[in-house]
């Protein structure tokens, strides 16, 4: 254990209450917009823009809620990363800092791959002519760039923990 400065771990305790409550909010708005799919009453909810790249609504809200559900495990992640760091624990958040990007990998994945792989896969089930289109935006490029980023800081800690172990047995 490594004795950290107050201010980081409230800083930690009050990051992590805010994941939390992302989480919860997060979640219960994918619940909700897989929700509207199913049951057609898109047209009660005008404020709400669900994209489902034309699928049609079972396997655009399976979508919905597999992204919904990695982006909700990565923040998990995370959440565990910040107890470990209100804990007073700062080097041994490598493991769930590797977690948390590869959940956040896997959704970013999901969310490119998901609708036309599955537009793909229904055109195979209904003989109709199939097409992959792909699309890939600046947001999910600089996604996969953070998660990258995050494991290289995920093994940075790692080796750090390594040499504070090897120094602390000098000693």
């Amino acid at each position: 254990m490594t004795d950290l400065p107050p201010k980081i771990r409230t800083s930690a305790r009050r990051l992590r209450y805010a994941t939390l409550v992302l989480i919860a909010v997060y979640e219960l708005g994918v619940l909700f917009s897989a929700w509207v799919l199913v049951s057609g009453q898109r047209e009660a909810f005008p404020a709400l823009r669900i994209e489902d790249q034309g699928l049609a609504r079972w396997p655009a809200a399976i979508s919905l809620l597999a992204v919904g559900a990695l982006f909700g495990l990565a923040l998990l992640r995370l959440g565990r990363m910040l107890r470990k760091v209100e804990s007073g624990a700062p080097f041994e958040v490598a493991r769930d800092l590797r977690g948390f990007a590869f959940y956040l990998f896997l959704a970013t994945l999901a969310t490119l791959l998901a609708w036309p792989l599955s537009q793909i896969a229904l055109a195979i089930v209904n003989g109709d002519a199939h097409q992959l289109h792909l699309e890939i935006g600046s947001g999910q490029v600089f996604s996969l760039l953070i998660t990258a980023l995050l494991f290289l800081v995920a093994r940075l800690l790692d080796e750090a923990q390594r040499l504070a172990d090897d120094h602390s047995q000098i000693v």
